[in-house]
This record gives structure tokens, sequence and C-alpha cells, in this order.
């Protein structure tokens, strides 16, 4: 019994130092990062090309997935390895496919052209991926879609949406995706940023100070058909005629005019196409101008003031998937109280030229096109 109870004792002993260890190891063991895999992944990928060891590709393939998820540099391998491999099919592309080309052909000009230290890693991982492009292209026949895809890694095309437009018949495939993406990206989210440039016309009474030309800008968010911008014009030149203002029962004459609106305008766009938009727009917001440049105590208030409800129609003309001509008309209607002084009843027509663009909150190619 007690060379028995002895292994016995002995073989526990054993046992609990191998959990013990096991712990230890597990408590210290280290996860390689996103990083660290990618890493790897600049010295293994060209090893194994040289050493045509194209399965083992997508296992590594596998394992960069497993540490980072889909990411960029992951397509641009996984569909070179399909163009090798001979099994690359043009419905296995999507409009994301697209995005990541562009991305490629952006961050490949830069690391061309910044060749720090800091950047050796991304450098080689491109420099690796633009060679195996090459040299697809020279040692085998590709189609159109292959040919395009591969370059764009050799950096021989530099502006992928732009190329595709251009030549939509030799690429219908892509152009399908490219324009499919663009309506997918005008419901989404976007920022928009415009310029004004237009003229502010009275009626009414109103009319004694004449038109004036007006500048403004716009900043808002639109979604879909909805859009809702907060604006700010200003109107200029002096009055047309001069108009009688009373200011401690002293009544003046003045011809100064420098004006403005500000408040919130929103659209509604009944028609919405790749190329065109029309919608109904609203507004409600701040009116008034100063009738005196100089700061003279005499005459305080220095500025007739009104609140200003407006509606019309604007229409938009895209010259790119984000930069487009708009031209917006609107009624609106003001009360300018001039009390003692010349009558100002009246309201104003207004059109506006409208310079602007979008700005994909999502990022990707479609919130850089349109350059």
């Amino acid at each position: 019994m007690k060379p028995l109870f002895f292994c016995l004792l002995i073989l526990s002993s054993i046992v609990n130092n191998v959990k013990a260890q096991t712990i230890a190891e597990q408590m210290k063991k280290t996860h390689p990062t996103c990083n660290d895999v990618f890493l790897n992944a600049v010295e293994v990928f060209p090893t194994l090309y040289r050493q045509k060891a194209f399965d083992s590709m997508h296992t590594a393939i596998n394992i960069w997935k497993d540490a980072c998820g889909d990411n960029d540099n992951i397509t641009c391998t996984s569909l070179l390895l399909s163009i090798q491999q001979a099994t690359f099919k043009k419905d296995s592309i999507s409009t994301l496919t697209i995005g990541v080309l562009e991305n490629y052909a952006r961050l490949f000009a830069f690391y061309k052209r910044y060749t720090a230290p800091y950047y050796k890693n991304e450098a080689a991982f491109y420099k690796f991926i633009s060679i195996w492009a090459k040299l697809l292209m020279e040692e085998r026949p590709l189609d159109a879609a292959e040919k395009f895809i591969c370059s764009v890694f050799t950096g021989n095309v530099t502006d992928p949406v732009t190329e595709i437009k251009h030549n939509a018949e030799k690429y219908p495939e892509l152009a399908a995706l490219v324009y499919q993406n663009d309506k997918e990206q005008r419901k989404k989210s976007r920022v928009n940023g415009a310029f004004l440039i237009g003229t502010w016309a009275p009626n009414g009474d109103l009319n004694i100070i004449g038109n004036h030309p007006a500048i403004g800008f716009q900043w808002g968010s639109r979604k879909d058909k909805q859009e809702i911008d907060f604006t700010i014009q200003f109107r200029f030149i002096k009055s047309a005629n001069p108009y009688v203002i009373k200011r401690n029962n002293t009544i003046y004459q003045s011809d100064h005019f420098f004006g403005g609106y500000i408040g919130f305008d929103y659209t509604y766009y009944l028609l919405s196409s790749r190329k065109n938009d029309l919608g109904l727009l609203a507004g409600v917001g701040f009116d008034g101008f100063d009738v005196s440049k100089t700061n003279d105590q005499n005459l305080r208030p220095l500025s007739i003031n009104s609140f200003n409800a407006n509606g019309g129609l604007r229409y938009n003309f895209y010259v790119t998937p984000t930069f487009y001509l708009g031209l917006q008309g609107r009624y609106n209607v003001v009360n300018y109280c001039n009390s003692g002084g010349s009558s100002l009843q009246g309201n104003a027509f207004s059109i506006d030229l409208i310079i602007g663009g979008y700005h994909s909150r999502y990022g990707g190619y479609y919130s850089r096109y349109g350059r």
C-alpha cells in the first residue's frame, strides 16, 4: 500500500504543477494585434508568392481576417490571388470593392511620394501588391475588369471612379457598381456645405429700399430626400431711395442699407435622380437691415428687424456625385416695423445660385470624389 500511496502522491503533485503552469501560461500569454499580423503579412506574402504557394496564401489570408476582420489590404490581396488562380468572378465584387480601389489609389500615391521610415511597412506592402499586379498583366491574358483592377494596383490608374465613368462601355459591370453606389450614398446621411449668391427684390411699400445683391453660406445635413440647413445671407448696396425713420421723436432720413437673413431652411426633394434634384423649400428666420453705418446714439436702435417665413422651390444639378450647382427661388414674408417713418410694408422675392457639395459621414470613395 505504501508504494501505491507514494505514487499517487507524486502523481497528484505533478498534476497540480501542470495546472499551475497552464494557468500561469494562460495569464501571461500574448495575443497578436491586427498590426502585428499585418507586419507579419508584409514578410510572409512575398515569400509565399516566390514559392508559388498560393494555397498557403489562402490560409494566411484567413488568419489575417481572424485578427483584423475584412479590411482594404486583405481585399487587395484576395483580389490578386483570385486573378492569379483564375477564380475571379465579376459578380463577386461589390460597391465596397470600388471603395477599396479608390482608397488604394490614394494611399499608393501617398506612400510613393512620402518615403519616411514611419511608413516603411505600408510602403513595402503596396510595393508588393503593385509588383504582383504588374507581373499578372505581363504573364497572362486578363479580361477588362481584371486588367482594370491590376492597373489600379500598379498605379497606372490614379482615379478609378473617374476612369470607370469615362469608360463605362469598356467596364459596364464596374460602371453599374459606381452608379449603384452613388444611388445608395444619396440615401445616407450627408453633410451639406454651400455658397450662395443672388438677389433680393422687395414689393409693396418695401420697394422703396430697392433690390439688393446677396451672398451667403449654408451648412446642414441631408438624408435621402430630406435636408435641413442653417443659412446666413448678407445684403448690401445702399437703398434705392431715401427713407425716413423716427428716433427719439426726431425724424431722420437715410439711404444706408446693410441687411441679412439668418435662419433654418428645410427642403423636401420631390424628384431625385443621379443628376438632378427638385424640391419644395421652406424656411424661418430672423431678417433685418441697418439704417446707419455709424454708432450714433441718437439713431438707436440702429436696425429694423423682422421675423421671416419663406417658401419656394430648389433645384440641384450634379456636376459630380458630390459637387452640385443649384438654383432656389422663394417668397419671403416679412413685417418691418418702422413706426413714425416711411412705410416698409411688403414682402420680398429672392433667387439664389447655389454652389455646394455633400460629404458622406460614412467616408469611402464617395466622400472624396468630385475633386
